[in-house]
């Protein structure tokens, strides 16, 4: 459970704390991205490669539709950055991590592009905890050059043992769970499905915010609707947070969807953290977004 924690809501800063951080590294710049579009932040990476730093990036590579790193690939290539394509045994690589200094992970929702910060309800976790932030740079260290790595301290990674992880967060919960998420699909047997119906069954308050766009099956929604699982959408801002707080004590944020793909196959970063501060900020968030929701 990770402790030295802050988060960020956004839409709030249009991603200038993230820019100024990058912008402010003394020795080195890592990301691992699934999507790189924001001029600001391939900026800031160019600039911090000029100054001398050490700065590599991990870019995405295939994209199930409309998505494409090849142009800032090739720009980051000509500036001198050291960028590589994510391993191909991951179906994709989905994190959105940046790592600083060997100080601080940047563990995120948001993809770093131009409308992710202003248009998206996205949650940006900064974590300084030293065992997490060298967890964060192993796992960037073996992407980047495309060997296996196992996890084994707090954080959330697919496809290891992100499943489990969120699983058991959600079987924490002896009140209320309050849930946002792009994507609902997994009814693995152990799986995310399962858990909140369960919980739901054991007489958990369930709620869950849901984008306005995402295609939940009728079936997974007559399930959970059939085990007390109280469901909204959003359409203020595009629900792209993928987050879980237990009563209100625990949150989860990151970039794993609630999928069995992102859980099972994709390569994805997220933290669980218990600092009272910072989950009371997806709390509340999450409930503001539950009461101007419509309901499912």
């Amino acid at each position: 459970m990770t402790s030295a924690v802050s988060i960020i809501v956004e839409p709030s800063d249009d991603a200038q704390g993230l820019i100024s951080a990058i912008q402010s590294a003394q020795a080195s710049v890592h990301m691992e991205m699934y999507l790189l579009s924001n001029t600001s932040v391939i900026d800031a990476l160019i600039a911090q490669q000029q100054a001398g730093r050490d700065v590599k990036v991990i870019l995405n590579q295939s994209f199930p539709s409309g998505g494409s790193n090849s142009g800032v690939y090739s720009q980051l290539q000509s500036a001198g950055v050291s960028v590589v394509w994510a391993p191909a045994g991951f179906t994709y690589t989905h994190e959105k991590g940046v790592m600083i200094d060997g100080k601080t992970a940047w563990i995120m929702t948001m993809n770093a592009t131009q409308s992710s910060p202003t248009n998206n309800r996205e949650y940006l976790a900064v974590d300084t905890d030293p065992n997490d932030v060298a967890e964060a740079e192993a796992i960037f260290a073996h992407d980047y050059a495309d060997q296996a790595y196992t996890p084994s301290g707090n954080l959330v990674v697919a496809p290891t043992n992100a499943r489990t992880k969120l699983v058991e967060l959600i079987q924490m919960a002896r009140s209320t769970i309050d849930m946002e998420a792009e994507e609902l699909s997994d009814t693995y047997s152990t799986g995310i499905i399962n858990a909140l119906t369960t919980a739901g069954d054991a007489g958990v308050q369930v709620h869950v915010v849901l984008a306005d766009s995402t295609s939940v099956s009728s079936t997974n929604l007559a399930t959970l609707k059939a085990h007390h699982v109280q469901i909204v959408t959003f359409s203020t801002y595009y629900v792209h947070a993928k987050s879980i707080v237990a009563d209100g004590r625990y949150a989860y944020v990151g970039s794993e969807n609630f999928s069995a793909g992102s859980l099972g196959y994709n390569r994805e970063l997220g933290i669980i953290t218990g600092t009272a501060t910072e989950v009371q900020k997806v709390l509340t968030t999450t409930q503001g977004d539950f009461s101007g929701g419509s309901p499912l």
